[in-house]
């Protein structure tokens, strides 16, 4: 029961950073010039959303695969959401097709990252034993 409540805890509050960060005025941003191959947001949405999908992948408990289609569809349609508030709301941000296929190529990496992490639990959980308390 414990570890369902800390998992809660760290799928909430990585849900409330995405949210905040995402809704944040731009104007506090500074730009980034790392926009080589790939630019550094459209990174970070790929890494955000690859966490969250992890994250509440431990507090839901997967167990079978519409489950685990649920919370990618779960996942997915907060990304569009952040989107659609970012274009609606007076922010400085704006909406991003872009952001929306970063957020679901992380989300779906999540997904497929999911069976290496339940495999390498025992390893995290020997060197980090914080995560005992997680999963």
């Amino acid at each position: 029961m414990f570890q369902i409540r800390i998992a809660v805890v760290l799928a909430s509050v990585w849900t409330l950073l995405i949210l905040v960060l995402s809704l944040i005025s731009a104007s506090r941003f500074r730009a980034f010039s790392f926009d080589t191959i790939i630019s550094i947001d459209k990174l970070v949405h790929f890494i955000m959303y690859s966490v969250f999908f992890v994250l509440w992948s431990f507090v839901v408990g997967i167990t079978t695969k519409s489950r685990l289609y649920k919370l990618l569809t779960i996942s997915v349609a907060f990304g569009v959401l952040i989107e659609i508030l970012q274009a609606t709301m007076s922010l400085g941000r704006s909406y991003e097709l872009d952001d929306i296929i970063a957020n679901t190529i992380g989300s779906v990496f999540g997904l497929y990252l999911l069976p290496f992490i339940r495999r390498m639990m025992p390893l995290l959980k020997k060197y980090l034993p914080f995560l005992n308390k997680v999963y």
